[in-house]
């Protein structure tokens, strides 16, 4: 299939129909799912994708389920938007609040967290793992912002020499003040005239509160008054020199944080390119945790695309429900949700939905809508194993029928509009999407109308689905063998639609039926039967004996299918429990291993003790000892390399993650000295050596 799509600029809503097919309600669901502000951005920004990118991000999402399932879905705690707060700083050219810089720390700190668990995947699930090479590495930023402000977002220090002078001053005049005071409070005449015996705070200033009767006992300025009247604040006069020193030093201190932050801010918005490709990569890593919640919530999973192994030849959707239906019935206003099986692009191109209105045409054609535009945004659907989606580049669909009042068009030339714009885009890689057509006119001239049209997207390949109340367009697919028949399911019964779509045999209105169980009087409905007369009685019964035979053939075909799905699941089962014997085997063998490790590097340490001991003894008793504790040592260092241990120390290289139980701590190598069989590691802000034997490519239980 072409894929136009990566050919053209414009990936827009309007290419994909996204408002006639109400992707918004369902954008609205998937937001409750972001577990981040930085999620939330990235769901509300989310569109139909290029064709690579659609294939990856599907691949992102089904890892992620399967993950997911197990329980070892990563966290985003600290994840959240850096772009809007960067872009507002650089408008306004303000610093980042207190609050924004505590939300930028925890960002980097969950980016490095993030990436090292994006990285460590590259085994297990290849699609996530590329994501993680995608990152730029937040170590540096990390650590520059840290060094300007810690995880409170407070500037430190050490941000600059003058700050760290001015601080160092202030805090040795409020200790001046405070000694000051506790003399002042040692007076015995000056505790009989205090309201409270504690030292407040006034204004910034240090002061005493005073009753108001005997505030001029205490020589200083008063700074306040209580509620009442009864108590004054007063600054003695003994610190007043002191207090406005630091009230300079303050305003001093004021300046040169703000000039510190600037100097952040600047260096921020150098490397804004960074911070907003992590806030990208992160955020498609957002899109497919919330791909799993999603699917875990509606009994979604990835589909098939052509190509792929049991793939169908074009569209197939099996047990597909709606999602919005679907959100309705998780929130109890609807008992059940019944699944709908339609294919298109195998056999035939053009499907033909003919029955009685509220049978679930309209329902059935925005189901494969939304299952079209899931899949390009790499997005599961709820639907059954063996569902098939071809990466459309587009969706025509004229769903509705809204009257476009401003340009003064009505039903029919609002539907003829849009059917117009989408014929001109239409092509093989497009799914058209065509409800109530030939409606709003004359019958004769919707159906000739109509039918043309139809040969139009047929002759373009473009798979089409269609709803129609005219009768005619039943028999333009017994003329086109490119072209199906399809009904909805309706109980004549008890008037009830069945919302099931029945592809092989055209679909009857059922107006006189349904007339008659309304109560309109017998004689008028047996008079409109019998004026109900074809014009062509051969044709009619020759359209009844090929529906019988293509229903015949349609149920054969859905039996045949439905025994290939059963082995498929059959083979399915026997593989993940083939996969998941090898995965406990494997997870024996490491158990096993790091026993072995635990124990061996216990007994270093035993033998690390002897010759400590070894140390205190005589020299003439110092020589056999040592031999044996030589000799120990080489046999501990041989006896916990398994193939899979020496495998793992032989892969070691620059980037590489290794364990240290000592810290119980997943680590970054810089360094790899095989000679005397050590790593040089990051270890938080700190760089060590660590011997082979204190490293393990497992985490401790």
């Amino acid at each position: 299939m072409d894929n136009k799509m990566d050919k053209q600029p414009e990936r827009n809503a309007e290419l994909f129909a996204l408002k006639a097919l109400d992707f918004e309600d369902l954008r609205a669901v998937l937001e409750r799912h972001a577990g981040s502000s930085l999620g939330l951005s990235a769901v509300r920004a989310l569109l139909p994708r290029k064709y690579a990118e659609a294939r990856s991000a599907l691949a992102r999402s089904a890892e992620m389920i399967a993950i997911a399932r197990q329980g070892l879905a990563p966290s985003t705690a600290g994840l959240f938007d850096p772009r809007t707060a960067l872009s507002h700083a650089r408008k306004v050219n303000r610093p980042l609040s207190e609050t924004e810089l505590v939300e930028l720390v925890g960002f980097l700190q969950a980016a490095e967290r993030l990436c090292a668990w994006l990285q460590a995947r590259k085994e297990d699930s290849p699609a996530l793992h590329a994501l993680g090479v995608q990152l730029p590495d937040p170590r540096p930023l990390r650590e520059r912002v840290l060094s300007v402000v810690d995880e409170e977002g407070r500037v430190r220090d050490s941000a600059s020499p003058a700050l760290a002078r001015l601080r160092k001053q202030e805090a040795e005049l409020a200790k001046d003040i405070d000694r000051t005071l506790r003399l002042i409070l040692a007076r015995s005449e000056v505790r009989t005239i205090l309201s409270d015996p504690n030292p407040m705070r006034r204004s910034g200033r240090s002061v005493l509160a005073v009753k108001a009767k005997n505030s001029g006992r205490i020589p200083g300025i008063i700074h306040d008054r209580s509620q009442t009247g009864e108590t004054v604040f007063v600054e003695p006069r003994e610190i007043v020199l002191a207090g406005n020193r630091i009230a300079e030093i303050e305003a001093d201190s004021r300046r040169e944080l703000e000039r510190v932050l600037l100097e952040l801010l600047r260096w921020m918005l150098g490397e804004e390119a960074s911070f907003r490709r992590l806030a990208e990569v992160l955020g498609e890593l957002e899109l497919a945790l919330v791909a799993a919640r999603w699917a875990a919530e509606s009994g979604g999973r990835i589909p098939l695309l052509p190509g792929d192994k049991g793939a169908a030849t074009g569209l197939l959707l099996r047990e597909a429900r709606h999602p919005l239906l679907v959100e309705e019935k998780r929130q109890g206003r609807l008992a059940d949700v019944v699944p709908i099986d339609i294919r298109l692009g195998g056999e035939f191109d053009v499907l033909i939905v003919t029955g009685p209105n509220t049978g679930g045409k309209t329902l059935a054609l925005k189901t494969v809508g939304l299952f079209a535009v899931c899949t390009r945004m790499g997005l599961p659907f709820p639907c059954a194993q063996g569902s098939t989606a071809p990466l459309y580049d587009g969706i025509v669909a004229d769903i509705g029928d809204e009257q476009e009042i401003r340009q003064s068009l009505s039903t029919f030339s609002s539907h003829l509009k849009r059917i117009r714009e989408g014929l001109a885009r239409a092509g093989e890689a497009t799914l058209v999407l065509l409800d109530e057509l030939g409606s709003g006119t004359d019958p004769d001239e919707g159906a000739a109308l109509s039918e043309a049209l139809l040969e139009q997207f047929l002759k373009r390949r473009s798979h089409t689905l269609v709803s129609t109340h005219i009768g005619k367009l039943k028999e333009f697919a017994f003329r086109h063998p490119r072209a199906e028949n399809a009904c909805v399911a309706f109980d004549a019964q008890t008037l009830a639609p069945q919302y099931q779509v029945q592809i092989g045999t055209p679909g009857e209105s059922g107006a006189l039926v349904i007339a008659r169980r309304l109560g309109l009087d017998a004689a008028i409905v047996e008079r409109a039967r019998e004026r109900l007369v074809r014009r062509d009685a051969e044709l009619a019964q020759l359209m009844k004996d090929m529906s019988h035979a293509r229903k015949q053939a349609e149920k054969a075909r859905s039996e045949a299918e439905a025994r290939l799905v059963a082995t498929e699941q059959a083979r399915e089962e026997v593989e993940q429990k083939k996969r998941a014997l090898a995965e406990k085997s494997e997870q024996l063998e490491i158990e096993a291993q790091r026993s072995v490790e635990d124990r061996v590097r216990e007994a270093m340490r035993l033998v690390e003790r002897g010759r400590n001991l070894l140390e205190q003894m005589p020299a003439d008793k110092r020589g056999e000892l040592s031999e044996v504790l030589r000799a120990l040592e080489a046999e501990l260092s041989g006896s916990a390399l398994s193939d899979r241990r020496q495998a793992f120390l032989d892969g070691l290289k620059k980037g590489s993650f290794v364990y240290l139980p000592r810290y119980k701590q997943r680590v970054p190598v810089l360094k790899v000295d095989a000679a005397d069989r050590e790593v040089h590691v990051q270890l938080g802000a700190m760089k060590m050596r660590v011997s082979f034997d204190e490293i393990s490519a497992w985490e401790g239980r």
